[in-house]
């Protein structure tokens, strides 16, 4: 009898000890974590701001003349990305804009180390406490029983607790690796319905483009080059930059604003309200790519389901004293297959969390909106140079008078309206399409 009250003062004093221990651990965390913070914006308070170092941006006019001066070069697609350095910066504006992106990688990796610690030490603290109280609250409970009966039930139902625990982690991995997948699949629908809105703009302003620009050559190429910068760069290579980075560029290095400039003398065109569409359509599909989850979720999915795995060899260990090895070989086969399931499950959810480059993102779909568009581009680029190379020949004034550029209405003209010198081959192919 002493033995025992001694045997449960100790474990008491056990308990207590590490209560006092995790509680002191969560306090010192809890220091820590402040003294990281600080540092933090001491850190980023010693950052000069990068605002001051970006030139000043050329008005209308300017922007014209540049332009109108033959200064297409400057409007051709970049292969530089959006984290690219700025262009023609001293070593004071290189030194910031590198210091800048260090200092925010560096806030992006403490956060995911704040979020990381957040999760899983109080997980740790919690699973330590638990598997030093689940003995004393056993036999605890079992001194109220006290009743023969009572124990055989219990002690029948007691095989069942490695089952319970397979239950219950699998609940646990299932729940959140379903609701992942189901909020990861809203987000690619969404990605899908903004991008074929994004293109139909996009044609849109090609086609508007062309009807204002009629009779201006240099003005016309201009405008083609921003439309065809606009594509490559923002519509085709958007997927792979990060979305918040490609919404905070400055205004002067959009294309679509130099079309605006263009066309619009002292009041917008009508061009406007089409820009302003397109800026809307490539605002949803920056906000369906932006992720919404931190890659900390999927490493503790990853985690959920080791724990989950790691439950069937220990029932294997009670299933070998039945069967051997024999038993154990099958039982190996079905837990290849089981592991295979769950691999393969949060594989497929880290392919929609990726966004781009698989089978389950909108590459592929996205080349074949943008195929038409790329075509119509070339082709009129292609006119566009081809009368150009005629004025440089030497027409006549009378002759240039009667020349046309590429637009919507000589397009069409070949394109269409030749059924009725074909007898209506070209008109009954298109219906059948």
């Amino acid at each position: 009898m002493k033995s025992s009250r001694r045997s449960w003062q100790v474990r008491y004093r056990c308990v207590a000890c590490l209560l006092a221990s995790a509680a002191s651990a969560f306090q010192i965390g809890r220091g820590c974590r402040l003294l990281r913070l600080q540092k933090s914006r001491q850190f980023f308070s010693r950052l000069p701001l990068q605002t001051s170092r970006i030139p000043s941006r050329p008005d209308g006019l300017d922007r014209m003349s540049l332009a109108m001066n033959g200064a297409v070069e400057d409007l051709a697609p970049s292969k530089s990305s959006s984290m690219s350095p700025p262009s023609g910066s001293s070593d004071e504006t290189l030194s910031t804009w590198s210091r800048s992106t260090m200092a925010s990688q560096f806030q992006f990796q403490q956060l995911q180390l704040e979020t990381l610690a957040r999760i899983l030490l109080p997980s740790l603290v919690s699973s330590l406490i638990s598997t030093l109280l689940f003995p004393p609250l056993a036999l605890s409970i079992s001194y109220l029983i006290a009743d023969p009966a009572s124990f055989a039930v219990l002690s029948v139902d007691s095989s069942q607790f490695v089952q319970n625990f397979l239950t219950v982690t699998g609940l646990t991995f299932s729940i959140l690796v379903g609701q992942t997948y189901y909020f990861m699949y809203q987000q690619q629908e969404s990605v899908f319905n903004s991008l074929f809105g994004e293109v139909t703009e996009a044609k849109s302003l090609l086609e508007q483009v062309a009807l204002v620009c009629q009779g201006r050559g240099d003005m016309y190429q201009v405008c083609l080059k921003a439309v065809q910068r606009y594509v490559e760069e923002d519509l085709k290579q958007g997927l792979g930059k990060e979305p918040a980075q490609v919404l905070s560029a400055r205004p002067m290095d959009d294309p679509l604003e130099i079309i605006l400039y263009l066309t619009s003398v002292g009041v917008p065109s009508s061009i406007y309200d089409t820009v302003r569409s397109l800026r809307q359509a490539r605002a949803l599909r920056l906000g369906a790519l932006q992720k919404k989850l931190p890659p900390v979720h999927l490493l503790l999915l990853w985690l959920l389901a080791v724990i989950e795995l790691s439950s069937f060899p220990v029932l294997g260990a009670g299933t070998q004293s039945i069967g051997g090895y024999n038993i154990l070989t099958i039982e190996s086969i079905l837990f290849g297959i089981l592991t295979f399931g769950v691999v393969v499950t949060l594989n497929v959810v880290g392919e929609l969390y990726v966004g781009q480059g698989g089978a389950y993102n909108v590459d592929a779909v996205l080349a074949v909106m943008v195929k038409g568009l790329d075509e119509e581009l070339e082709g009129r680029m292609a006119d566009v140079a081809q009368s150009t190379l005629s004025d440089s020949w030497g027409v006549d004034d009378s002759e240039r008078g009667r020349m046309e550029l590429p637009s919507p209405f000589n397009v069409p003209r070949q394109r269409y309206f030749t059924s009725y010198l074909n007898g209506g081959e070209d008109s009954e192919e298109a219906n059948s399409i």
